[in-house]
């Protein structure tokens, strides 16, 4: 049976078909290159972030620290108030880059602090920098998870930041 323009039904419904698995391809690459550039773009911030807290820790001559939320959805900036002191912080910003997902697994990340000449030292668990250890690499896992982002379903992307003991950074794709 053909239609008014010539074409049968049968026609119709392959085309009709083959759009239909085009448009279903498309937006799924569409939603990975959106989740990319979003870790890409998250990255960069945490980026800008530790050079600020570089700067920071430059220009007041003091250690700036940059310390994980327990359940992998924050990170802060936080500035020794006392240079004498280490036991005493001052809160510089707070950031959350997902409202809804972690943002790194706990475990994956470590604290540190960098001073004013942009050596970068470990915190221990008292919020003092670790002065006692030779100075080494600090890697960071920072990445997005499929669904709804629980610890259950599969990372889709991953950034590692390396952070060499004088402040280099090295960001590596997995």
């Amino acid at each position: 049976m053909k239609t008014k323009n010539g074409f049968s039904v049968v026609e119709l419904l392959v085309v009709i078909a083959v759009l239909a698995v085009i448009v279903t391809m498309t937006a799924r690459v569409g939603e990975s290159v959106t989740a990319n550039s979003r870790i890409t773009g998250l990255v960069n911030n945490f980026l800008a972030d530790y050079s600020s807290a570089k700067l920071l820790a430059s220009t007041e001559n003091r250690y700036v620290a940059i310390t994980f939320s327990g359940d992998g959805t924050s990170y802060t900036l936080q500035k020794q108030t006392d240079i004498t002191h280490f036991n005493d912080w001052t809160l510089v910003k707070t950031v959350t880059p997902f409202t809804d997902r972690p943002f790194f697994t706990p475990g994956e990340v470590s604290d540190f602090a960098v001073n004013s000449t942009g050596a970068v030292r470990l915190l221990q668990s008292d919020g003092t920098p670790d002065m006692t250890t030779a100075l080494g690499t600090i890697s960071q896992n920072f990445y997005i998870r499929k669904g709804r982002g629980s610890a259950s379903d599969p990372v889709a992307y991953r950034r590692t930041i390396q952070i060499f003991p004088y402040g280099g950074l090295k960001v590596e794709k997995l």
